[in-house]
């Protein structure tokens, strides 16, 4: 019963981080071409962001937590190149491997992270998953026989 309400807790958890947590447009607003040369402009519904690649190929650069760091086990930076995963945090220093996965259809890549400098924070495994192209967010398994571990949030840097 725990471990359910537990993963629908992280569930919610995960729906608002990778939506990016209510942040806003920050004012600005979509401009809508108008007239005949607004139709050659257009994208195509195929052309959204999964028609660009897969989340490895998508999560390729530098990446910033949307929270500022409040201990020693939190992650600051994320850089994803060639499916090779290196995060830094106020004490840590990680390297990781991205592994492509599926989940209901979805493309849904494994992280497997190993953390110098203290304790890993209850990472270790987890799955990525993005919101278009500037948000990703890290859903980490946390201790055998746990609730799960942290979700860890990130916008592109840069």
């Amino acid at each position: 019963m725990r471990k359910a309400v537990h993963m629908a807790v992280t569930s919610v958890i995960v729906g608002l981080v990778v939506s990016g947590c209510g942040g806003g447009d920050d004012g600005k607003k979509e401009s809508k071409p108008s007239g005949g040369a607004g139709k050659a402009a257009q994208q195509s519904p195929s052309s959204g962001p999964s028609a660009r690649g897969t989340i490895i190929e998508r999560s390729a650069g530098s990446w910033k937590s949307i929270v500022a760091a409040k201990s020693a086990d939190d992650l600051e930076t994320l850089t994803v190149a060639d499916g090779k995963v290196t995060a830094k945090g106020p004490k840590l220093d990680c390297t990781g491997t991205l592994e492509p996965g599926q989940k209901g259809g979805e493309d849904e890549p494994s992280l497997t992270l190993s953390c110098k400098g203290g304790s890993d924070g209850g990472r270790g495994q987890g799955t990525v998953g993005m919101k278009g192209d500037d948000a990703l967010a890290i859903n980490w398994k946390g201790p055998e026989g746990g609730f799960g571990g942290p979700i860890d949030s990130f916008r592109r840097a840069g």
